[in-house]
């Protein structure tokens, strides 16, 4: 027997197996037990290694309907529906662009694989066509790319096509790239029920966002998990899910993921709006008079030393550069760093509290900054929200603030202002504890921390022998 037929067959293999002969959803325990009837396990937990194996065929081999529910994912995608308006260039060329069906697709299928029936089943001829465009690039300049797109001109001009109108796509077998194409002219369209139909798809995505541990969906296993929860997804189609996301607003696509529209961006694209000179997209309301002359009474805690704290009040009317300027000078920071706010919005799911972060802007302090002019009272802040502001991006000293009151302001009153502190708890200079004196230090000296493996603090006059290290202020 060859070395081929003697070989174990992995895990993706066994499940694959198991999962082409399932009909219909199966719990994670059965499925386990099968796949280690064909495959017994010496490992101390099996059935632990196994479930890690299931969450990496998410998106490729089946999806969870729920955390004790499997469905094989072609029993998913088959029956799919969705649907693509048609803009004039595209009713007039036929042309119809393959990559916008390629997360309908299992992975890396092959673009020029996929085929067509018409509303009775029958296959469609068509041509591919390979087309280019230019596009913009921080990194590239201007580039062309290339796109295959499938020529159903024909089948279009039979519909008499035109724009708006749409064309309906049912994933017919998922696994060899066959959709099924219907015509909907957009007179015939149902606009109160796609609308609802729209709404779902999105609530779902939106749902699943807010439940993701790291503030994103990875589109391989979200677009299989939404539709499997989609009710009726064989009924009337909602718009494409791409389309769906950018008319909903509140979320956002790249070419992988699914993240929140004003959320932390991932660092590549991080990097690609730093570089293209773009500012972050901040939502903020417009304000009344009377908003900018209330005044907001703001706790701010160091992240690392909670203990650590400033209270400060601050008018409605005034900016995030006034409000860093008031933190910076109430800790008794250098002014010249760089600085910058987040405000933290709850998110919703089980389990503790979470927030994601949405950038408002940079505080330079001499040239101001994208977020220097936003007004306090445009953020939308409410009694019990929380920001986060952090100075010198070079040592990230963080700090978490509370909007701990909403208050009229008082006249006579100057803001913005300190209003407390909290009671400092004081460390002595470890060289004149030595000496028999005991004094307040002042100063860290980070060199000396280091080698000595524990915190060396010294008042003014006994660091100035340490001139040569590497010496920090300490904050009470």
């Amino acid at each position: 027997m060859s070395p081929k037929q003697d070989r174990t067959p992995t895990y993706p293999e066994i499940i694959k197996s198991l999962l082409d002969l399932i009909d219909g959803p199966i719990s994670t325990g059965e499925l386990i037990e099968q796949v280690l009837l064909l495959r017994p396990s010496a490992a101390k937990n099996p059935m632990q290694a196994i479930k890690t194996q299931f969450r990496q065929e998410v998106g490729r081999l089946l999806v969870f309907l729920d955390k004790d529910t499997i469905i094989p994912i072609r029993l998913v995608m088959n029956g799919i529906r969705f649907r693509v308006q048609l803009d004039r260039d595209t009713s007039e060329s036929g042309l119809i662009d393959i990559t916008i069906m390629s997360s309908y697709l299992p992975s890396m299928f092959p673009a020029e694989k996929v085929g067509f029936t018409d509303a009775d089943g029958r296959p469609l001829k068509f041509q591919f066509k390979k087309m280019t465009k230019k596009e913009e690039s921080p990194f590239f300049g201007t580039h062309t790319t290339t796109y295959l797109c499938a020529d159903l001109r024909s089948w279009l001009n039979n519909h008499k096509a035109n724009e708006k109108d749409y064309i309906l796509f049912t994933m017919q077998d998922w696994q060899n790239g066959i959709f099924q194409l219907e015509y909907e002219p957009y007179a015939k369209r149902n606009a109160v029920y796609l609308a609802q139909r729209n709404q779902l798809l999105a609530d779902l995505f939106y749902e699943m966002l807010e439940n993701s541990t790291d503030e994103r969906l990875y589109e391989h296993e979200a677009i299989p998990t939404i539709y499997a929860k989609l009710p009726d997804k064989s009924g009337y189609p909602p718009d494409h899910w791409m389309n769906v996301l950018e008319y909903d607003g509140r979320m956002i696509a790249d070419s992988w993921s699914i993240h929140y529209r004003d959320g932390q961006l991932p660092p590549l694209q991080e990097l690609m709006r730093e570089l293209s000179g773009e500012t972050p997209d901040v939502p903020l309301v417009s304000i009344s008079k009377e908003q900018g002359k209330q005044v907001y009474r703001i706790k701010a805690e160091h992240k690392d030393r909670p203990a650590l704290w400033r209270e400060v009040e601050i008018l409605g009317k005034h900016t995030l550069a006034d409000l860093s300027s008031t933190l910076v000078g109430a800790f008794g920071y250098d002014f010249d760093h760089l600085a910058g706010f987040w405000k933290l919005v709850p998110r919703k799911g089980s389990g503790k509290v979470r927030y994601r972060e949405v950038e408002l802007g940079k505080i330079n302090p001499f040239e101001e900054g994208d977020g220097a002019e936003i007004q306090i009272a445009s953020i939308g802040l409410a009694e019990g929200d929380k920001l986060k502001f952090v100075f010198d991006f070079g040592d990230w000293i963080e700090h978490t603030l509370i909007v701990e009151a909403i208050t009229e302001s008082k006249a006579g009153v100057k803001y913005p202002r300190e209003t407390a502190r909290n009671k400092p708890k004081y460390v002595y200079c470890v060289q004149c504890k030595e000496e028999g004196r005991q004094t307040i230090a002042e100063l860290i000296c980070l060199t000396c921390s280091n080698e000595h493996q524990k915190e060396m603090v010294y008042c003014e006059a006994c660091a100035a022998s340490h001139e040569d290290h590497y010496v920090d202020e300490i904050l009470y």
